[in-house]
């Protein structure tokens, strides 16, 4: 069993939705970018467990300890770890973040997903209409999580007022530049507005890796794609 707790130490090839500009001039920003970088946060692989799922892995009334709060209001890291046990029997440990969804889902990268046998789709968090299932155990418990696994999409988070300001819609697939010397620009990010975000693109380890980007880093929006 890989203990990846909350960081993933896996290396990975995964290319897609990523684009190295170097060899081309890119097209000029879209007018509307907002005049500051937005800040880049790597997220390391999780689990979002529905109540009933919580209850049945840590025992009836269980609360969970809050480990750290997270960057977007109300979002945070639970104390809590679950072991999530692939189809060919292989496993990670990953934590848990809060609060409760509707529906459990795991989070995890391409490399993460071929190690535990799982074919997980690219999806949008929250779409879990081609998700896969998995195995969640702790020492208290286990459980079957039919429709849970996906790989996450990369995908900026705006409140409205700075949705407006960019003039983006929830739900739009927008193109982003790398702030820095090398070109580089990452492609099919979703964008999420909510009143309580605040400006983040957040990607998964195996792209930060792949293109050398750290959190810290700033992006900006260059156009629209969809």
């Amino acid at each position: 069993m890989a203990d990846y707790g909350f960081f993933v130490n896996n290396f990975a090839n995964n290319k897609q939705n990523i684009h190295n500009a170097s060899a081309q001039k890119p097209p000029c920003y879209n007018t509307n970018s907002m005049s500051r970088p937005i800040p880049v946060e790597v997220v390391p692989s999780h689990v979002h467990l529905s109540e009933a799922h919580h209850q049945t892995l840590f025992g009836d009334g269980h609360m969970g300890a809050v480990r750290q709060e997270l960057s977007q209001t109300g979002q945070f890291a639970y104390e809590e770890t679950v072991e999530v046990v692939g189809e060919n029997g292989e496993s990670i440990v990953l934590r848990v973040l809060g609060p409760h969804r509707k529906a459990t889902q795991i989070e995890l990268t391409p490399t993460e997903a071929r190690l535990l046998g799982i074919g997980a789709p690219i999806a949008k968090s929250g779409d879990l209409s081609g998700a896969k299932p998995c195995t969640l155990r702790t020492a208290h418990g286990s459980i079957d999580a039919e429709a849970s696994v996906i790989i996450p999409k990369s995908h900026l988070h705006l409140s409205d007022t700075e949705a407006s300001s960019l003039r983006l819609a929830n739900g739009a697939t927008v193109r982003m530049d790398v702030v820095g010397d090398v070109a580089r620009v990452l492609e099919n990010v979703v964008v999420r507005v909510h009143p309580t975000y605040r400006a983040r693109l957040h990607i998964h380890p195996d792209i930060a890796r792949d293109i050398w980007l750290h959190t810290g880093a700033h992006v900006r929006v260059r156009d629209i794609q969809t």
